[in-house]
């Protein structure tokens, strides 16, 4: 792998800093295309979804490597995909015209989140990696 990123895989300050910042642009990027276009769910939305859903995933990690709670690591994560599952279909209408609006907002919502959760260990190293 690349040796210049080893500086980034353990969980410092410097780490959660860029995977932050990381998650802001990408979930500013979806944003930024849904307010040009007068949408609903735009800059700030997308932002805080994919900084709460990295955020959940930084915390799983925390929680296996540094405190030493062997649980599940992809449970909090499963916990993001199901609440914007939710807050996903509460954007989606049906309007009197029987023409269904908010699909590509809730696809918006669900993408930023997935983002997130991705961009939360991008850096870390396999823990169980190499296999024995």
């Amino acid at each position: 792998m690349l040796s210049i990123l080893d500086p980034l895989r353990d969980i410092t300050f410097l780490s959660v800093a860029v995977r932050m910042l990381l998650a802001a642009v990408c979930g500013g990027i979806i944003g930024v295309e849904r307010e040009y276009k007068r949408r609903p769910a735009g800059f700030r939305t997308h932002i805080l979804i994919c900084l709460g859903a990295a955020m959940t995933t930084l915390t799983s990690q925390y929680l296996y490597l540094v405190l030493h709670y062997y649980t599940d690591m992809a449970r909090l994560g499963a916990q993001v995909v199901a609440g914007v599952g939710f807050i996903g279909a509460g954007t989606i209408i049906v309007t009197r015209r029987q023409r269904v609006k908010g699909l590509t907002t809730a696809a918006g919502l669900w993408s930023a989140a997935i983002i997130g959760l991705t961009l939360g260990p991008v850096f870390m190293r396999a823990v169980f990696w190499p296999p024995c």
